[in-house]
């Protein structure tokens, strides 16, 4: 099929970039962020990257791992999720196994990578899910960076251990009040806990640094 420009700019300069970058470095970790929000065909122009070649372009691509972020199954993944735990089933008790089912058939229906011969020729290793976080996951987000702000909380100067572990729970409790849920789950996972912390154990400026 014949494509309009903007897809080949898109795909010109997505090849240009990666392949710069490998040539600089044999080992290469590149990450793609929001794949969701690419020009449709896009991908397409990395995909000789991706099969088991010697070299491309006089480019050795085999010690080059790439891994393709998307928001697109978040929703179904969430849902998914949601109706698992209704049943009664662990978070645990998930297997990757029907995640990536659920994740494939939700790429292959829509998004940038719907009609992108990366997925038609089988060329993703793994598709990874990133579960939606609850109450508890935020709160231990929240309490780990309470305990490594010291005394800037207040709970590192307590007399003991056990009044330390209680102080952090408690602040860590205010601030997963202040987080967003849909349900069950944090709206924006553990983003917002930072700025959030920041209300229970203000820093000055020095820590802003």
């Amino acid at each position: 099929p014949v494509l309009c420009v903007d897809t080949r700019t898109a795909q010109d300069k997505f090849r240009t970039e990666v392949i710069t970058h490998v040539r600089k470095c044999r080992y290469s970790l590149i990450v793609v962020d929001e794949v969701e929000k690419m020009p449709a065909g896009t991908l397409d122009g990395i995909s000789a990257y991706l099969d088991i070649n010697v070299q491309v372009d006089g480019v050795d691509f085999r010690n080059t791992i790439f891994i393709f972020l998307s928001n697109t199954a978040g929703n179904p993944i969430r849902d998914y999720v949601n109706v698992q735990l209704e049943t009664g089933r662990s978070r645990s008790s998930l297997t990757i196994l029907e995640m990536e089912t659920l994740i494939q058939n939700t790429l292959y229906k829509s998004g940038e990578l719907e009609q992108s011969s990366i997925l038609s020729r089988y060329q993703m290793d793994a598709f990874i899910p990133m579960l939606p976080l609850e109450r508890r996951h935020v709160k231990l987000c929240a309490a780990e960076l309470i305990k490594q702000r010291g005394n800037k909380c207040g709970c590192k100067s307590l007399a003991t251990l056990q009044s330390e572990t209680e102080c952090i729970e408690s602040k860590a409790d205010d601030v997963v009040a202040e987080i967003n849920f849909s349900g069950k789950f944090s709206r924006s996972g553990c983003k917002k806990v930072y700025t959030k912390v920041n209300l229970v154990c203000p820093l000055d400026k020095r820590d802003e640094l």
